[in-house]
């Protein structure tokens, strides 16, 4: 539990960008054929149902129920047009990382039962989401936030295991590598700072927390890139300085390996946010 609490849980902050309600009247169809968002996602249907397929698993969504799409998920959905179908819904991002759902191992969905909370939440977030009122811009934050606090709630105590992922040394590790994201780490620093022989480190990481230590910088480095683009002006370059990167041409490269577009294209698309349901 130290990597949840000392890693993530105690740096954790959720960045909210579109979300709402939205009403398609029978025979109206909502599709997509398949796709792989970069951001977390929440539908919570409200009435009628619908097909999800969620990395290859398919789902029928009813009234009540509340799907959590994480982000890089592969998906498709189609509503039953044979009756009218409605869902609020939110696009958003976590940080340090989008792992959430992945370390928790949580549900793609799980059942708002009445009396329930919940679709009183996700009103009064859709009232606010277009205020220019600074509380507003807060109360969206914390209204984010409480919803992730719920829908993990409504999945533990049955549907939800915290990975073992920590020791003391690995929490170190990780802690070593976000307070210092800034710079070229190489496999030679981290086994050096650690102690440990390159191969011993790799392997030890690896067990630890399922990848190699190479990815998970890489990773690390991608999403405090996309934290700048999507929260200040810095030019491209600036932003490279921040995350130790100097070639522009493989930086751009790799970001958009992660996110299906350039940093200039997921700048243009998400800071103005455009929208995708």
């Amino acid at each position: 539990m130290n990597y949840l609490h000392d890693i993530y849980f105690s740096n954790m902050s959720a960045v909210n960008n579109l979300g709402g309600f939205v009403s398609f009247p029978p025979g109206k169809i909502w599709k997509c054929d398949g796709n792989e968002f970069s951001q977390n996602k929440f539908y919570f249907i409200t009435k009628g149902s619908c097909t999800i397929v969620l990395n290859g698993r398919e789902f029928v969504g009813n009234t009540g129920d509340w799907f959590y799409i994480p982000a890089h998920t592969f998906y498709k959905y189609s509503n039953h047009t044979d009756k009218s179908f409605e869902k609020f819904f939110m696009h958003f991002d976590l940080y340090p990382n989008n792992e959430l759902f992945h370390i928790l191992n949580l549900p793609y969905f799980v059942k708002v039962e009445k009396g329930s909370n919940v679709p009183a939440m996700f009103r009064k977030y859709t009232k606010i989401l277009n205020s220019d009122n600074l509380t507003d811009k807060i109360n969206i934050k914390a209204i984010l936030m409480q919803l992730i606090s719920e829908y993990i709630n409504l999945a533990i105590p049955d549907n939800v295991s915290v990975k073992n992922i920590s020791s003391s040394k690995i929490d170190e590790v990780l802690r070593f590598i976000n307070n210092n994201i800034e710079k070229p780490l190489t496999i030679t620093d981290l086994s050096n700072e650690f102690h440990l022989h390159p191969t011993h480190f790799i392997r030890f990481f690896k067990n630890k927390t399922g990848q190699t230590p190479a990815k998970y910088i890489k990773a690390q480095k991608m999403e405090v890139a996309k934290r700048y683009l999507l929260n200040s002006d810095l030019y491209i370059n600036e932003i490279m300085d921040k995350i130790g990167e100097s070639d522009q041409a493989l930086f751009s490269k790799q970001f958009k390996s992660y996110f299906s577009m350039s940093p200039n294209e997921y700048r243009k698309i998400y800071k103005n946010k455009k929208k995708y349901l």
